[in-house]
């Protein structure tokens, strides 16, 4: 169960999650502190919503056992730790199908430029009222699309950010199977002949060259040019609000497989800009915005390539 849980998606996918097994049925869950990301999400809240994806993981595979997660949020700040109490309980057994957490990945580039239609948004967001939809070619789309690239550019060029990200890149098989985390050349889906060249010859110093830094705003360029619009995730930001966000979004990204639907998460905008309250009224949004998703149909829907952390590695006794 616990292996599909640490299926969720995370920032640079540092898999922030640590579970103490109290007893029998009985864990918390928190956060390891060596793996937060404070020049890009001081406050956490990126922390929070892989956390509330965790979660939602784990209450799919419980269930495919026949057991309940009933949980309690234990933490009234995002740096608690522990931010969840655990217990499982028998109930009934779900056939909910877990290839969704296995094939579920973050997708890069492909889209296509068609709108997402209607009938798939109503599925994948099951109508929640949190989800806001910018369709391409409307004003507020623009703004994203332009505020993204400008968010990025300033990140790129914020030497804290940038040396984090370099932190988080695994250039080398050495490295990817020494810490079965972060970021590879396949997840950042570089192509070919450059794959093998940056895996090969770059190292941490490679990323923080102003070539590599002016190659990553380039890409964003060329990526937000692309899509059918984006989705923009609204919420309190409270740690059992961002809990719940997490796990809603989640429950939104194991659906769009199957229908060929893809997302990429760009929260530069979001963590670039001091006070994001300008983001929600440049977007009409009554309600705080805490995620941003661009969203498009996607030909070819590539399988996924992040590291996994073995459970043993984020796991103790209590």
């Amino acid at each position: 169960m616990l292996a599909y849980a640490a299926l969720a998606p995370s920032g640079h996918n540092t898999q922030p999650w640590v579970v103490e097994v109290v007893g029998p049925g009985h864990w918390r869950v928190g956060t390891d502190r060596r793996r937060w990301l404070p020049a890009v999400d001081p406050a956490k809240r990126e922390t929070m919503l892989s956390i509330g994806a965790f979660l939602e993981n784990l209450v799919i595979a419980a269930g495919c056992r026949g057991l309940a997660v009933e949980y309690q949020v234990l933490a009234t700040a995002a740096t608690d730790s522990p931010l969840l109490e655990i217990r499982l309980a028998p109930a009934a057994r779900s056939d909910y199908p877990l290839a969704r957490l296995q094939s579920r990945r973050t997708v890069r580039a492909g889209y296509t430029d068609d709108r997402i239609r209607a009938a798939d948004l109503r599925a994948i967001t099951g109508g929640a009222t949190d989800f806001a939809h910018f369709p391409r070619g409307t004003k507020a789309s623009r703004y994203l699309a332009e505020g993204t690239i400008e968010a990025n550019r300033q990140q790129a060029f914020r030497d804290p950010a940038q040396e984090e990200l370099a932190d988080w890149i695994r250039w080398t098989r050495q490295d990817q199977e020494q810490f079965r985390n972060g970021l590879t050349p396949e997840s950042m889906e570089i192509p070919g002949i450059a794959r093998w060249y940056v895996s090969t010859f770059y190292d941490r110093s490679s990323a923080l060259s102003r070539s590599f830094r002016e190659k990553c705003v380039e890409q964003v360029v060329e990526r937000v040019a692309q899509g059918g619009g984006w989705l923009v995730l609204t919420g309190r930001p409270d740690v059992a609000s961002l809990i719940e966000t997490g796990r809603q979004c989640q429950r939104t990204w194991l659906q769009l497989r199957e229908r060929g639907i893809a997302i990429h998460p760009m929260t530069q905008l979001l963590e670039e800009t001091p006070q994001v309250g300008i983001v929600a009224r440049e977007l009409g949004l009554d309600a705080t915005p805490q995620f941003i998703l661009r969203i498009g149909y996607v030909a070819s829907y590539p399988e996924p390539v992040s590291l996994r952390m073995p459970v043993s590695w984020f796991t103790r006794r209590a």
